[in-house]
C-alpha cells in the first residue's frame, strides 16, 4: 500500500469519525424523525427490503426529498454524488464508471458492465438509458460486481431507479420553475383510488432550455435542452398477499448534441488549419454540422406478487423499445473533417420469475431469467469530407444488427448461524447467445447534396456473426452484528460482462473482433454503523479487485494513415483497490451534515496495446496506467440549516463535489483527460409551509462558473481532439406544492 494511498484511508477515517456524512439518503421512517437523528433507510440491493444498516453491501441510496434538493434532472445526473461513480456521454452512449469499471465506448452497439434497472426490470439499450427523473421514490447505486442477484452486464454494479407507487387516498404533487437560459421545467403526479384495492398513479414532466453556449458559426444557442415524459402505474391488491403492478411510460427527446471544443494538435491546428478562435472560453463553440440528441422511448412492466405464508412468488415482465437519432459533429470546427450520424433501434423482453422464503433463521431466495433484445445499430460518418471522394474523403455507411437471447437460473441464501452471525452463499449461471451482422460500404456523394450517390464500395464486407458464451458469477459471504448498531461484513464476489463482437465503425476486417466475457473477482471488507442516538450514521468499504480479460475500446493510430482504427480485444487485466466512506450526521435539529469520500487507484496489470509507437515501430504497452473514468480521489460534502419561522422554516443548503483528475484513454494522455481535478459548488434555499405542503425555493449550480472537461476522445490522426465541457452557471427558482 502506497504512502498516498494509506495516508488518505487516515484522512478519511478522521473525517468520518468528526461526523461529516456522505448522501447516503432514502426512506426515512416517522418514528426516527419525530425522535431526531438521522432516520432508518430501507433498500432493495438483495432483491428484498431491509434497514440499509442491515445489507452487507456497498449503496448508496436517495429518497424523494433528497432527489429534490440534489437537483437531479436524468437518470445520468446523479454522479457528483456518489463516492467513485463517474458518468458521462460520447455519441448519445452513456458511459458508466464504478469503482473504475465502465464502458470507454461510443457506439451504441456497445455493452456496459454498469446497469440501469426501472422499476425492477433491466434497461438494457443505451438508447433507453439515459430518461427524465421525476415522482421518484428512491434511487439506489449498487457499488461492486452483483452477478448472483442481477445476473450479467453488472461487473461494476447497478444503479435502479424506483417510481412511486398509488396510494389509497387521493394526493399528489406538483412543480413549476424558470432559470437561467429561459430554462422551464414543470411536473406533476396523483395518485387516484379507482375501488377498493385497486388504484392508479400519473406522472409527467416537461423541462426546456434553450443553450447555454453559442455557436459562433450560426450565431445561435447551442446545446439546447427539450425533453418530456410520462408514466402510469396501475395496481391492484385485492389481498394483503397480492400485489399486482402494472407500468406503462416513455420519453421524447429533442435536445441538441453536447458539442465540443477541438484543440488542434497540428501547430495548433487540426488537418484542414482549422483552429479554434476562442481556445480559452469554453462557452463559445464554432460548428458548422447539425447537432441532434434525438430519442424516443416506450416501456410496459407488470409486476406480480403472491405470498404464501413464509414465501413470496413474484412474476416481473418488461418491455422496452427506444430509437435515437444522434447527429455529432466530432470536429467541432467549420470544417468537414469528422461528422457522425448514429441510428439506433432498440427492442427488449424481459422475464424474471423468483420464489424467496424467510422464515427463522433462513433467508433464501431463486429464481429463473430470461432476455431478449433486437438491435439495429447504424452509423453514417462523414470522415475527411473536405476531400474529394478520389482525393481519400471515408463517407463511410455502417449497418449492424445484434439479436441476443440470454438465459440464467439463480439463487442465493443467508443463514443466521447464530443471532449475530449469518453466511451467504449464492450462485447465477447464465446462457448468452449472441447473433449479429455488420458491413461498412464507402458510398461517394453520400454526404453532398449536389453529388449523385455512387455506387457503394465494400470496405468492410458482410459478415453474419455468432456464439454463445456460459458463465458462472457468485457470491461468498458473512456478517455480523458486533452490537446493535454496528455490523461488520466481509464478502468475496464474482461478476462477468457478456461476451460480443466489434460491430461498430470500422474500416477493416481487422477491426472487427470478438470478445469473450470479462470477469472481476471481489474482495471487499465493510463496516455500517449507528452512533450517538442516531445521530451519526457512518458506513466504511474497502475492496480489492481482480479483473480479468478486460473488453477494452483502443482507438489506435497507425502509420501511414489518418484515419485511426478502432480495437475491441480480450486485451488486459487490471487491479483496483480503494476506500469510501459514507455518513450522515444530525448533530442538532436544525443541522444537518453530510461528506462522502471516495479513493481509488485502478491500473492495467498488463496491456500491450494495438497502438503503434511511431519512434520505435513497436506496440505501445499500457500496463501501469490508470483506466478511464478512474480518478484517484472524489469528495462530495454538504451542509443544511433549517431554520423554524412560526409555522413557517427555511433551508439553507450548500453542496461542494470535487472530482480528482480523470483520464478519458488507456495511454493516461493529459491532452485526452480532464486536465485537472474540480469542484463545483451548488447552493438552494428554500421557503416552505409544511402544514400546507408549498414550497418556494432558489438554486444556483456551479456558483463559480468553473470551467471543466467532462469527456475528450483521441482523433488526433485527424489532427485535433475534441474537448466536451460541462454545464456554466445556472440558477433558477421553483414553486412546488403538494396536494
Amino acid at each position: 500500500m502506497s504512502d498516498h494511498f494509506r495516508y488518505s484511508l487516515y484522512a478519511a477515517t478522521a473525517l468520518a469519525a468528526f461526523a461529516q456524512a456522505a448522501p447516503a439518503f432514502a426512506q426515512a421512517t416517522e418514528e426516527a424523525q419525530a425522535a431526531g437523528g438521522v432516520g432508518e433507510i430501507v433498500v432493495t440491493a438483495q432483491k428484498r427490503a431491509q434497514n440499509l444498516q442491515d445489507v452487507p453491501i456497498s449503496v448508496t441510496a436517495f429518497d424523494d426529498k433528497a432527489i429534490k434538493e440534489a437537483g437531479f434532472t436524468n437518470s445520468l445526473s446523479i454522479g457528483d454524488q456518489v463516492p467513485n461513480l463517474e458518468i458521462k456521454t460520447f455519441g448519445g452512449v452513456p458511459n458508466i464508471f464504478i469503482r473504475g469499471v465502465g464502458n470507454n465506448d461510443f457506439n451504441a452497439s456497445s455493452i456496459g458492465p454498469i446497469s440501469i434497472y426501472r422499476d425492477d426490470v433491466v434497461v438494457a439499450s443505451t438508447g433507453s438509458q439515459i430518461f427524465s427523473l421525476f415522482d421518484l421514490e428512491r434511487i439506489e447505486v449498487v457499488r461492486g460486481p452483483q452477478g448472483t442477484l442481477f445476473g450479467k452486464n453488472t461487473t461494476g454494479g447497478a444503479i435502479q431507479f424506483f417510481s412511486k407507487l398509488p396510494g389509497d387516498v387521493f394526493e399528489g404533487n406538483a412543480r413549476a420553475g424558470y432559470g437561467r437560459f429561459d430554462l422551464f421545467e414543470a411536473e406533476a403526479a396523483a395518485s387516484l383510488p379507482l375501488a377498493d384495492g385497486l388504484s392508479l398513479r400519473v406522472a409527467g414532466i416537461v423541462r426546456r432550455r434553450d443553450g447555454e453556449k453559442t455557436n459562433l458559426f450560426t450565431g445561435e444557442d447551442a446545446i439546447n435542452v427539450d425533453e418530456a415524459a410520462a408514466r402510469a402505474i396501475l395496481r391492484w391488491r385485492p389481498t394483503d398477499d397480492t400485489d399486482v403492478r402494472l407500468s406503462v411510460g416513455g420519453g421524447r427527446d429533442r435536445s441538441d448534441y453536447l458539442e465540443n471544443k477541438p484543440v488542434g494538435t497540428i501547430n495548433g491546428a487540426d488537418l484542414f488549419g482549422y483552429s479554434d478562435p476562442f481556445p480559452d472560453n469554453s462557452n463559445i463553440l464554432n460548428f458548422n454540422g447539425e447537432s441532434r440528441n434525438y430519442s424516443d422511448n416506450v416501456f410496459v412492466n407488470l409486476n406480480i406478487a403472491q405470498s404464501f405464508g413464509d414465501f413470496t412468488f413474484k412474476s416481473i415482465s418488461g418491455y422496452d423499445k427506444s430509437d435515437v437519432d444522434n447527429r455529432v459533429d466530432v470536429d467541432g470546427g467549420t470544417k468537414r473533417v469528422d461528422e457522425i450520424t448514429f441510428l439506433t433501434d432498440a427492442e427488449q423482453v424481459t422475464q424474471e420469475f423468483q420464489l424467496a422464503y424467510d422464515g427463522g433463521p433462513l433467508n433464501a431466495i431463486g429464481g429463473l431469467y430470461y432476455f431478449q433484445e433486437d438491435l439495429d445499430a447504424d452509423s453514417n460518418a462523414d470522415l475527411l469530407g473536405e476531400l474529394t471522394f478520389a482525393q481519400g474523403a471515408l463517407p463511410l455507411i455502417t449497418r449492424a444488427t445484434r439479436k441476443n437471447r440470454a438465459y440464467a437460473i439463480f439463487g442465493q441464501a443467508t443463514y443466521a448461524i447464530i443471532p449475530t452471525l449469518r453466511v451467504t452463499l449464492g450462485g447465477r449461471y447464465t446462457i448468452d447467445k449472441v447473433r449479429a451482422t455488420h458491413r461498412a460500404d464507402l458510398v461517394s456523394g453520400f454526404f453532398d447534396a449536389n453529388i449523385a450517390d455512387g455506387a457503394p464500395v465494400p470496405l468492410v464486407p458482410f459478415a453474419a456473426l455468432r456464439d454463445t458464451f456460459k458463465s458462472f458469477s457468485w457470491r461468498i459471504g458473512a456478517d455480523v452484528d458486533v452490537t446493535d448498531d454496528i455490523l461488520a461484513y466481509a464478502s468475496v464476489d464474482r461478476g462477468f460482462k457478456a461476451g460480443g463482437f466489434n460491430i461498430g465503425i470500422i474500416t477493416s476486417v481487422a477491426e472487427r473482433t470478438q470478445v469473450d466475457p470479462e470477469y472481476l473477482t471481489s474482495y471487499e471488507i465493510g463496516l455500517k454503523s449507528t452512533l450517538f442516538d442516531r445521530r451519526l450514521r457512518l458506513n466504511l468499504s474497502a475492496f480489492y479487485y481482480d479483473y480479468t480479460d478486460l473488453q477494452v475500446l483502443s482507438v489506435n493510430r497507425q502509420a501511414g494513415s489518418a484515419v485511426p482504427t478502432l480495437g475491441l480485444d480480450n486485451a488486459a487485466d487490471a487491479t483496483i483497490k480503494g476506500i469510501e466512506v459514507e455518513a450522515t450526521a444530525v448533530p442538532t435539529d436544525w443541522l444537518d451534515l453530510g461528506l462522502n469520500l471516495g479513493i481509488l487507484d485502478a491500473k492495467y496489470k498488463n496491456y500491450l496495446s494495438g497502438a503503434i509507437d511511431p519512434v520505435t515501430g513497436n506496440p505501445r504497452d499500457f500496463s501501469g496506467n490508470r483506466l478511464p473514468g478512474a480518478p484517484k480521489f472524489t469528495l462530495s460534502t454538504f451542509a443544511q440549516v433549517t431554520v423554524p419561522l412560526g409555522r413557517f422554516e427555511t433551508r439553507w443548503r450548500a453542496e461542494y463535489n470535487y472530482t480528482g483528475k480523470k483520464y478519458y484513454n488507456n495511454a493516461e494522455s493529459d491532452l485526452i483527460s480532464s486536465g485537472e481535478g474540480y469542484g463545483l459548488l451548488n447552493l438552494r434555499v428554500a421557503f416552505a409551509d409544511p402544514d400546507q405542503g408549498w414550497e418556494l425555493a432558489a438554486w444556483a449550480k456551479n456558483v463559480t462558473g468553473k470551467a471543466y472537461i467532462v469527456d475528450a476522445t483521441d482523433t488526433s490522426g485527424f489532427g485535433f481532439v475534441p474537448r466536451y465541457y460541462g454545464e456554466r452557471a445556472t440558477y433558477g427558482a421553483e414553486f412546488s406544492v403538494r396536494f
